[in-house]
């Protein structure tokens, strides 16, 4: 009879497709782990290369802050030598070869956020095929104990919903995940940009007064 409800045992009645789940749910924890790991790494590096480049700004013009990005392997630092390589063109195109620089930093952001959103969409119908499976297996025995009642095939429809029960436990957190970080990204990529244009004007400046140095 259906009456042990621990973890194991689900699985065991769950059927196959939970190992299909369980692959899932692995491959969607790790991603979370990775991305939460990469999104805090690249905002603290962002208001660390910030703080640095507006120093240098401040205390010794745009040839101290030139110094600093070319020995800096910071986005920040590729975003403002990207935006200086174009100072010639004037202020719009220092501004749109910076978003273009940012953009392509913040899209590696992005790397395997697919994988979440597969899991939060398949998982279900993964656990839906496991039930369909399962209850498909529950009238059979129906059908071959003639006669017998609704009891026959009730611990056998409950051992089938367990495959639904699991690929909603597995979707519920990775779509939560993607979602979150689909935003995340969105807000890194303005603060980004945000960041970068704070030295537009320098840039500018220092383009209309000759003294800038060669990338």
């Amino acid at each position: 009879m259906f009456d042990d409800f621990t973890l194991w045992s689900l699985f065991l009645k769950g059927g196959p497709v939970m190992i299909v789940l369980i692959v899932f749910s692995v491959a969607s924890l790790a991603v979370i782990v990775g991305k939460v790991w990469s999104f805090r790494s690249f905002r603290l590096e962002l208001a660390d290369g910030f703080r640095k480049l507006a120093g240098a700004v401040n205390d010794g013009g745009i040839s101290a802050a030139l110094t600093l990005a070319r020995s800096d392997d910071t986005v920040l630092s590729k975003v403002f030598l990207a935006g200086h390589a174009k100072r010639a063109g004037g202020r719009d195109e220092i501004l749109r070869s910076m978003e273009i620089t940012a953009r392509s930093h913040v899209s590696s952001l992005e790397r395997y956020l697919g994988v979440l959103g597969t899991v939060g969409s398949t998982s279900p119908f993964v656990g839906l095929f496991g039930t369909v499976l399962g209850i498909i297996t529950a009238f059979r025995a129906l059908a071959i104990a003639e006669g017998a009642g609704p009891a026959v095939v009730a611990d056998g429809i409950a051992v089938a919903l367990v495959a639904t029960a699991g690929g909603l436990l597995v979707a519920i957190p990775a779509v939560i995940a993607y979602n979150y970080f689909v935003r995340a990204v969105q807000r890194i990529s303005v603060e980004l940009e945000a960041s970068a244009y704070e030295f537009v004007e320098a840039i500018f400046e220092d383009a209309d007064s000759g003294d800038g140095g060669e990338v």
